[in-house]
């Protein structure tokens, strides 16, 4: 990374580090995740490890993926390029296309094939007519575009224009759909992109918890396996300004992240700074180590009441075992949990005595505890 990228998503500006001293913890590589249940036990403490006084350090970061195309093949009839789905791109019906096709392209419109990839077979998945393009923007756009309910921020699209054809957009399949944070993945995609764009992708904050945890992923150093990590007083300092005019104390937000933090949500990792207060992870030779609170999404295989939940299809055989009962994301699909899921959320939420409104929070579906593979 440059000294000279981009503050945190562009506009978050001087971010505030305190450093300390810890262990690092190396994780994987994107589009090839790991499959855990999230941080490890290690470095659960509420207080970061004591470090020596040193001057209060501007942090800066660098945005995944940079938004447009890549890896742009050119043979001169054929176009071929990579791109990753956005938030933005789901919300407002767009898709991003290379200077070479806007220049080429005779039509003001074009038509486009939505293809699903396997290892061993491909299959339609759509298509969609007269899709207007936007050739004098900064950045060529495809707009008015109706992409699948299922396709999320983050997903991987190989995309194949032919001149005088239709523009092909294809996600390959990964084979046995997986869970990411409570969302049902079923395309190849960036963890990081999508640690960054769901973090508040139709959500609503409902306490300081969730509002600590969406300012983390959407400001934080994110590193290939989509944990996002931010130093203590940068994520104290954001947060209070991000919730404006309502902002909430200082002490409230220390109290959520020792919440946090007991639960093994967050765990404490250490990075370190480098040239124009560029923050790496893990930590570099030579540069100064600051301590970093991360958020490390889990990962899962997709279970058989997961896919039900998402109204999906299909079936996967394991060992026989019980699994627990949990929360699954459905808002970005716009659905709602049915009048069954609320009253037994409700009914397992009190029955376990926890702490907080017995009420399905907004945008999820609750999975009740079920044996697989049975």
């Amino acid at each position: 990374m440059q000294a000279n990228a981009l503050l945190c998503n562009g506009c978050y500006g001087r971010l505030m580090a305190e450093p300390p001293s810890h262990d690092h913890n190396p994780l994987g590589r994107a589009d090839q995740p790991s499959l855990n249940s999230g941080p490890s036990s290690a470095g659960r403490e509420v207080e970061p490890p004591a470090a020596g006084a040193e001057d209060v350090t501007r942090i800066r970061v660098e945005d995944p993926d940079g938004w447009l195309p890549h890896t742009v093949v050119d043979t001169g009839l054929t176009l071929q390029w990579t791109f990753h789905v956005r938030a933005e791109h789901l919300l407002n019906g767009t898709c991003p296309v290379p200077a070479e096709m806007a220049s080429r392209a005779s039509q003001a419109s074009l038509d486009i094939a939505f293809v699903h990839v396997a290892r061993h077979h491909s299959r339609a998945l759509g298509e969609q007519q007269t899709v207007k393009l936007q050739r004098h923007s900064k950045q060529p756009l495809l707009t008015g575009i109706s992409w699948q309910s299922v396709i999320l921020p983050g997903t991987r699209v190989s995309a194949r224009w032919d001149r005088w054809k239709k523009l092909r957009l294809a996600y390959t399949s990964l084979g046995r759909p997986v869970v990411v944070a409570g969302t049902m993945v079923r395309y190849a995609y960036d963890p990081r992109i999508m640690t960054r764009d769901l973090a508040a992708f139709g959500a609503h904050v409902d306490g300081i918890e969730e509002l600590v945890l969406i300012t983390l992923r959407e400001l934080g150093y994110l590193d290939e396996q989509g944990c996002a990590l931010l130093p203590h007083q940068a994520l104290i300092r954001n947060t209070i300004e991000r919730r404006a005019p309502e902002q909430p104390s200082k002490k409230e937000i220390l109290r959520a992240i020792e919440r946090l933090l007991s639960r093994g949500i967050l765990t404490w990792q250490q990075g370190s700074l480098g040239l124009g207060g560029m923050l790496h992870y893990p930590t570099r030779r030579g540069e100064k180590p600051v301590q970093l609170l991360c958020y490390a999404p889990t990962l899962r295989v997709a279970e058989r009441e997961d896919l039900r939940a998402v109204d999906g299809h299909g079936t996967y055989s394991a060992s026989a075992h019980r699994v627990a009962g949990h929360l699954m994301r459905i808002g970005h699909l716009g659905k709602d949990a049915s009048a069954e899921a609320r009253a037994a959320y409700r009914q397992d939420h009190q029955r376990a005595g926890l702490a907080g409104p017995h009420e399905l929070p907004r945008g999820y579906t609750y999975v009740r505890e079920h044996e697989r593979g049975m």
